[in-house]
């Protein structure tokens, strides 16, 4: 992420780059536990999304063999 910093403006000196790279540093650090908290909350939410779409097509790909009924049976 500094690295974002430091190519904004090409022809910025030493001295606005270390600023920029200090100040990409500094607002890293500002991530807090509830960002934390919100950011696995979302990905939890895609995760249960996504696995609701599979049980989904799964449920509707037909049925399944009498001999392979089991949750085993079920992977791919």
């Amino acid at each position: 992420m500094a690295n974002t910093a430091n190519h904004l403006v090409p022809e910025q000196g030493k001295f606005r780059r270390a600023l920029a790279a200090v100040a990409t540093w500094l607002q890293a650090l500002d991530y807090t536990g509830f960002d934390y908290t919100l950011d696995r909350i979302e990905r939890l939410e895609r995760e249960v999304g996504r696995l609701k779409e599979e049980l989904h097509q799964i449920r509707n790909s037909g049925p399944i063999d009498a001999h392979n009924g089991s949750a085993g049976g079920l992977e791919h």
